[in-house]
């Protein structure tokens, strides 16, 4: 069995708001929860063949069988009395479970066969994990909806409603004399009727708009009083956050319409996801900046925490800067990285505190053993880099620092973590690293960027040999560093070793080097590599 918790100040959810994350297609409740039993606190799998504690407040994923085989597993869970349990299966072929969990106050959810059990728990879990900041409000998002709707009816000429993924109104345009009963009743009743919602499903619209981020275009149905339409999903990553219904009005659409849809729909998009995101995130953000600024506010952090500020702690990084998508995907990406990494964090320390950090996400370790917790920090950082792959389905890089005596020494590291993550990026095969293991690296580069910084360390031969003669500066700086050795060299450049003594000498006699002075090979070496590291000539 898998088990995942929130925490304990988590805010709990009820599951009719998991339902309407899961969307239209996905999932059905057949069996609603009794009154006392709709809170969901957790989310467990659990395999059919296993025996394993169900308690109250769960929402079960059955796994392994379908349907009636579902039945002798069922009499095995209903014993615990979780608040619902997930089996795949149609609402026929599940009649008996119903009839089954009816008498316990047990919610049953019937599971699309062809939805993954992977995504049905994320996307359920995303949802128990939500915590509220104190102080926030759903007008804030909805403020925000509300002004994509009205621009959107503006630009198109009809009448727009943003909708959540279980069909829930989230904003709409001013209403007009013109609108039609589906448009009028899902904003009486904050939720497409139920008729409709079943005619466009079985037309293939909704499968359309969660297949694609293109606009789908609804003909006028007359007889079901429904105008002409056209819809689009919104879309972060592989997640639908919702949907934008335009209700054709008194004037034709306008031209451009399929546009302006895709526009609204990608900025709904980073909206719903930056408000999720700012929901479970912004606290935690904010305790990681604080405890890694060096100041008084550490202590006072730490403490609010439950951790002990003078005990030893460790900083890790991660980034996932190089993925290839659209704002709000790689939002939404950013978030979920940070909820794997809090779980597994919190699963090594229960301390732990996870949060954004500019572009990376960022592990603060507490109350760890300077001698024997390396190795087991480095294994905890390959399972979020591991899950991140296999989950989440993108690569992460991991910087992890070194541990300090104190959590308020901790600051002290971020640079140097920093640090690693840019060494990094030139290997992309490598997922995980420590300071030590590319200290020489590191400390190299912040050499050549301390120097780069003092323009006026420069020898001004060299700087003439690099700015007109960069063949002969290149050559010279492959000699270096490979000790003198002309046939290496040769070799290295592709070219004869008579060609290589020809180039030295004439980088000697425009640089005005003497090769023989240790002090002058040592600021040939430094000057070369570091026109070189930074791209221009110097």
């Amino acid at each position: 069995m898998k088990a995942l918790e929130i925490d304990d100040d988590g805010v709990v959810t009820v599951l009719s708001d998991v339902m309407e994350d899961l969307g239209v297609g996905n999932a059905r409740l057949l069996l609603a929860p009794a009154e006392d039993n709709r809170t969901v606190r957790e989310t467990v799998i659990v395999d059919a063949e296993d025996d394993d504690e169900i308690r109250p407040g769960e929402l079960v994923m059955l796994i392994g069988v379908r349907g009636r085989a579902a039945l002798p597993a069922l009499r095995r869970i209903m014993v615990g009395r979780p608040t619902a349990v997930a089996v795949k299966g149609s609402e026929r072929e599940l009649e008996a479970a119903a009839e089954l969990l009816q008498p316990t106050g047990i919610g049953l959810v019937a599971v699309a066969p062809g939805l993954r059990w992977d995504k049905f728990e994320s996307i359920a879990l995303d949802r128990v994990r939500e915590n509220d900041v104190p102080g926030e409000t759903p007008t804030s998002v909805h403020r925000d909806l509300f002004a994509i709707a009205q621009t959107t009816a503006t630009l198109t000429n009809g009448h727009v409603v943003i909708e959540d993924p279980g069909n829930r109104v989230l904003a709409y345009s001013p209403a007009s004399n013109d609108v039609d009963e589906l448009r009028r009743l899902s904003i009486l009743a904050r939720r497409g009727p139920e008729k409709y919602q079943k005619l466009l499903k079985e037309s293939g619209v909704y499968k359309h708009l969660q297949a694609t981020e293109a606009p789908v275009h609804v003909e006028a149905n007359l007889d079901a009083g429904l105008r002409e339409r056209v819809a689009i999903g919104i879309h972060a990553g592989s997640r639908v956050m919702g949907y934008i219904w335009l209700q054709e009005g008194a004037e034709p659409l306008a031209a451009n319409t399929d546009r302006i849809m895709v526009g609204a729909a990608r900025h709904a998009a980073i909206e719903l996801v930056r408000h999720r995101n700012e929901q479970s995130q912004s606290m935690r953000e904010d305790r990681v900046s604080s405890l890694l600024s060096g100041t008084a506010q550490v202590h006072s952090q730490a403490q609010s925490a439950g951790i002990d500020p003078s005990k030893p702690a460790a900083l890790v990084l991660i980034s996932a800067g190089g993925l290839s998508q659209s704002a709000a995907g790689l939002q939404l990406r950013r978030g979920e990285l940070s909820k794997v990494a809090s779980i597994h964090a919190a699963a090594y320390r229960p301390g732990a505190v996870v949060g954004a950090l500019g572009m990376e996400t960022a592990i603060i370790l507490p109350d760890v053993d300077p001698l024997k917790s390396l190795p087991a920090i480095n294994r905890l950082v390959n399972t979020i880099v591991r899950d991140a792959t296999t989950h989440l389905h993108f690569q992460v890089q991991a910087a992890v620092g070194p541990i300090v005596p104190r959590l308020d020494a901790l600051h002290a590291t971020l640079d140097h973590v920093r640090s690693v993550l840019k060494v990094m990026e030139a290997t992309p095969d490598v997922r995980v690293a420590s300071y030590s293991d590319v200290e020489t690296t590191v400390l190299t580069r912040e050499l050549l960027e301390l120097l780069e910084s003092r323009t006026t360390l420069r020898h001004a031969g060299i700087t003439r040999l690099c700015s007109r003669y960069p063949e002969f500066a290149l050559t010279l700086l492959t000699y270096l560093e490979f000790f003198g050795d002309v046939n290496r060299c040769a070799e290295e450049l592709a070219v004869h070793r008579n060609t290589v003594h020809y180039r030295l000498r004439r980088a000697c006699e425009v640089a005005g080097l003497d090769l023989h002075s240790a002090d002058e090979r040592l600021l040939a070496h430094l000057q070369i590599r570091l026109w070189t590291y930074a791209g221009t000539k110097v």
